[in-house]
């Protein structure tokens, strides 16, 4: 099983090598607050695959490990701190990132916004924004609009783009390095406990 150290040494190599499948349930103590908590990594024997990298890989299938995250309230062995910030329907959540943890997760996105600001000294605030129209469709719009107070964001055309599925997902992991946080995108597709990890990506400007 990796250590978060490892996520947090080497984003890109991470998330390209472990799905990460958030599994911080909405009926769970303190979902919709945002703040620091404890999770802990497991393994649920779910599959994933990935296209090669490189030359000489690039048409082959690569196996990918799931690893869930799951809040546990600091009971298991092993577990360790990240930043939440949650998700509700038609409301944004704002939490502000310092250095009381190495990481940050939201619910997995699949038609919310993000957002991030850099304001100096290691503090950065990051949004995660949920708004529907009056026909229960997502308003980016709206959430551009709402989001407007962030210098970089990611939206749903950015990463709901691949033709032919409305089952990508995507898992938004931010990572802190001394007074510099990043965050990155896995996006996937979920068919039924089989996963497609299509792509990971910095979010930027």
């Amino acid at each position: 099983m990796p250590n978060i150290a490892d996520l947090v040494a080497n984003p890109e190599s991470f998330l390209k090598n472990n799905l990460i499948w958030i599994q911080y349930q909405s009926y769970q103590p303190n979902y919709r607050v945002g703040g620091v908590k404890s999770f802990s990594l497991s393994d649920d024997g779910m599959t994933c695959t990935r296209k090669g990298t490189g030359i000489v890989s690039q048409f082959s299938t690569k196996n990918v490990d799931v690893w869930s995250v799951r809040y546990d309230q600091g009971n298991r062995p092993g577990s360790w701190n990240a930043y939440w910030l949650p998700y509700d329907q038609d409301f944004k959540h704002l939490v502000v990132l310092e250095d009381e943890a190495d990481v940050m997760f939201t619910p997995t996105m699949d038609g919310c916004s993000f957002g991030f600001s850099d304001h100096g000294g290691g503090t950065y605030s990051a949004s995660h924004g949920n708004l529907q129209t009056a026909q229960g469709r997502i308003d980016e719009a709206g959430l551009r609009q709402g989001m407007r107070m962030h210098g970089t964001t990611l939206h749903k055309s950015q990463y709901m783009n691949v033709p032919g599925t409305d089952a990508v997902k995507v898992t938004l992991v931010g990572v802190r390095n001394g007074k510099k946080w990043r965050f990155f995108y896995q996006q996937y597709i979920d068919q039924m406990g089989a996963f497609t990890l299509l792509k990971v990506a910095q979010v930027k400007r």
